[in-house]
């Protein structure tokens, strides 16, 4: 059954990317990552370290890490300027999108897109054809056309914290509330909420209409079909699930482990999650994204004394 769901005002959305233990907010309304021990085996794969410790990583044809400070650009941590405080990274192409401050930078050396309210998630579909950016402030989320212009703004009722985007949909994850709500891509039309568990901090498009949700506070992960939006799977992944990126052509969804220093895949395509993989990562695994042409994983975290950034890449 379908529940109408409230907005919450003043509702605090607190990013734990320091390498300390994390710190409760008083509310107790959105987790914070589960802190681990420093790692006890070598991550796999190969790691790079940066000059800042990661928030957030994409892959594509190169690999870009973003700290709080700045992009880099990686084998070689090069800096890329941008103006703000970077918040989220989406790969499209052999580009990056950046949502920094109230801009979208292209890189490497593309236009600036400017906002008109501080960004934060950001999500763009598979065909590329636009862009969404939350604006947690106002409860929106923009929709930006392929040259960056504003094509619609969505008012979401609450505080968008997450997006993820197929070609029919966006599915738009507060934190604050613990909810999904998805929103016609076309139209800008509100269709359905629901309640995602009691934690809930991370989306991602998961194929077929299917949008995958982390409960970091219950240790679940949660398989909403979209149309309409009903809670089809419900899986326990323990050890400290957090982020989560989708692999299209392979159907299986990794999720990072900050308990255990670990990321874990998990095949959507039965009745219920099946786990095929598995692998030791780098301190604090805190972001994630997976290449869907290889199927290799980047996973952005700290080393074993949690004072220097590290950014994973872990072959298919």
């Amino acid at each position: 059954m379908l529940r109408r769901l409230l907005p919450l005002a003043g509702v605090l959305l607190l990013t734990a990317c320091d390498a300390g233990p994390p710190v409760s907010h008083p509310d107790a309304t959105v987790p914070t990552p589960t802190w681990a021990p420093a790692p006890s085996t070598a991550p796999a794969g190969t790691t790079t370290p940066v000059p800042s410790r990661p928030i957030g990583v994409a892959i594509g044809r190169s690999l870009l890490a973003i700290s709080e400070t700045a992009a880099f650009v990686l084998p070689e941590a090069t800096p890329s300027p941008v103006a703000g405080t970077p918040s989220s990274v989406v790969a499209v192409g052999d580009t990056f999108r950046v949502v920094a401050g109230s801009s979208v930078h292209t890189l490497p050396g593309g236009p600036t897109w400017s906002l008109p309210a501080e960004g934060g998630a950001i999500a763009v579909p598979e065909n590329a054809d636009w862009t969404a950016v939350a604006l947690p402030a106002r409860g929106d989320v923009i929709i930006l056309s392929p040259t960056g212009e504003p094509l619609r703004t969505i008012h979401t009722g609450g505080r968008p914290s997450a997006l993820a985007a197929d070609a029919k949909r966006i599915a738009v994850l507060d934190a604050g509330q613990s909810s999904i709500t998805t929103f016609d891509a076309a139209t800008g039309a509100r269709q359905e909420a629901l309640r995602a568990g009691d934690g809930a901090v991370t989306v991602a498009a998961a194929g077929g209409g299917r949008f995958a949700v982390i409960d970091a506070r219950d240790g679940e992960l949660l398989v909403f079909d979209a149309g309409p939006l009903i809670l089809r799977q419900r899986y326990p992944v323990p050890g400290g699930a957090w982020a989560a990126a989708y692999d299209p052509n392979r159907g299986v969804l990794w999720v990072t482990l900050t308990q255990r220093n670990e990321v874990a895949g998990y095949h959507l395509g039965g009745g219920t999650p099946r786990e095929v993989g598995r692998h030791g990562t780098v301190r604090l695994p805190l972001a994630l994204a997976v290449d869907p042409a290889t199927g290799a994983l980047a996973v952005a975290g700290t080393d074993h004394t949690g004072a220097e950034g590290l950014v994973q890449r872990i072959p298919a």
